[in-house]
């Protein structure tokens, strides 16, 4: 700005985290990361998974929504690349019944779980 003098330093945001990966500065809670994503398949199914993502992480469950809706396979691979272990998949059909389909990425197995079910402390897995 003009007639305000100043001097600064900056560091770049990829050299800080360099340095604190390099020294094992980052809590071992920020590397577990998240550790299930909700598929995006419509408007009602994604603010039903948005409140559903509230209740967990009020559980201290790191979870998120997926930001658009997209196909299954973009969806899949961003959880992959992400290395999340878990996928919720809630489309209309689960909505009308209540329940949601927990995929475990690592070993494929897939149940069925109510929405009360999904929120206890504690879930299998998560």
């Amino acid at each position: 700005m003009p007639n305000i003098p100043g001097v600064g330093i900056s560091f770049g945001v990829d050299r800080i985290y360099d340095v604190m990966s390099e020294l094992d500065l980052f809590p071992k809670e920020v590397a577990a990361g998240t550790k299930l994503l909700f598929f995006n398949l419509g408007e009602a199914e994604a603010a039903k998974a948005l409140e559903l993502a509230g209740e967990l992480r009020s559980n201290n469950i790191a979870c998120e929504v997926y930001h658009e809706n997209s196909k299954f396979d973009k969806q899949f691979k961003y959880a992959e690349k992400k290395a999340i272990p878990y996928v919720a998949i809630l489309g209309s059909k689960e909505l009308e019944q209540g329940v949601v389909n927990i995929k475990n990425l690592g070993t494929g197995e897939q149940e069925q779980v109510s929405f009360l079910n999904l929120v206890k402390p504690g879930f299998k897995g998560l």
